[in-house]
């Protein structure tokens, strides 16, 4: 009987030593999931600026699709509470911002300024919940004329 008293015991004592690890790799694999959509964001949207110009609006504007994941929390993930691209707005660039469940924050840059809808406005583009979210990206121009990147859902 003893045995089998100790070896609950053992059992338990290496899984609760085992749970912080768990954890921490489950917030790495988040990190790492969506550091590669914001990576995809960027790359897009300085594609975009870098190799085509706005058009009249008679013609379709240039767009790349992005698709962002969200991973739902599992053992092998943490969940994701926030995810945001906030235009900067004094300047050429975008603030990429995430929270994980665990209260785990990251901010990645940018290079291009990224609005949500309208190019004249300054919307940050939000995503909640789990799942992977396709984004489309659109070059336009602002008030000013300038080129701006336009994200809506697709």
């Amino acid at each position: 009987m003893i045995r089998y008293v100790l070896a609950a015991v053992l059992a338990l004592a290496l899984l609760a030593a085992a749970v912080p690890a768990l954890e921490y790799g489950a917030a790495m694999n988040t990190e790492r999931t969506l550091d590669a959509g914001i990576e995809d964001l960027d790359r897009a949207a300085t594609s975009l600026v870098s190799n085509d110009d706005p058009t009249p609006d008679t013609h379709p504007d240039p767009q790349r699709v992005v698709t962002v994941s969200l991973p739902e929390r599992s053992l092998m993930t943490a969940g994701v509470d926030h995810f945001e691209v906030v235009p900067h707005e004094d300047g050429d660039f975008s603030a990429a911002r995430y929270v994980l469940e665990d209260g785990t924050t990251r901010t990645a840059t940018i290079d291009e300024r990224i609005v949500w809808l309208d190019a004249t406005g300054s919307e940050p583009v939000e995503l909640d919940g789990a799942g992977e979210r396709e984004l489309v990206l659109t070059l336009e121009t602002d008030a000013s004329d300038d080129p701006v990147v336009v994200a809506q859902r697709a």
